[in-house]
């Protein structure tokens, strides 16, 4: 049975919040506004949370990754 390969992510800190990283692909933003949360994914805006941890797990979720 082939082993899982494990998938590192990467969150670099922007002006606006942060991006979080798969290699080189940016696979989400995570932007606050007025105390929340917005992750966005392509441009489009996917969730607001109230709190960081909740936005990286919809950021995670969005590219199919399992937390």
């Amino acid at each position: 049975m082939p082993k899982k390969k494990d998938t590192e992510i990467e969150i670099i800190d922007t002006e606006k919040g942060v991006q979080v990283k798969s290699g080189k692909k940016i696979i989400a933003e995570i932007n606050e506004e007025n105390g929340s949360f917005v992750v966005l994914t392509s441009g489009k805006e996917l969730a607001v949370t109230a709190d960081f941890p909740n936005a990286l797990e919809e950021a995670i979720k969005a590219y199919n990754l399992g937390v």
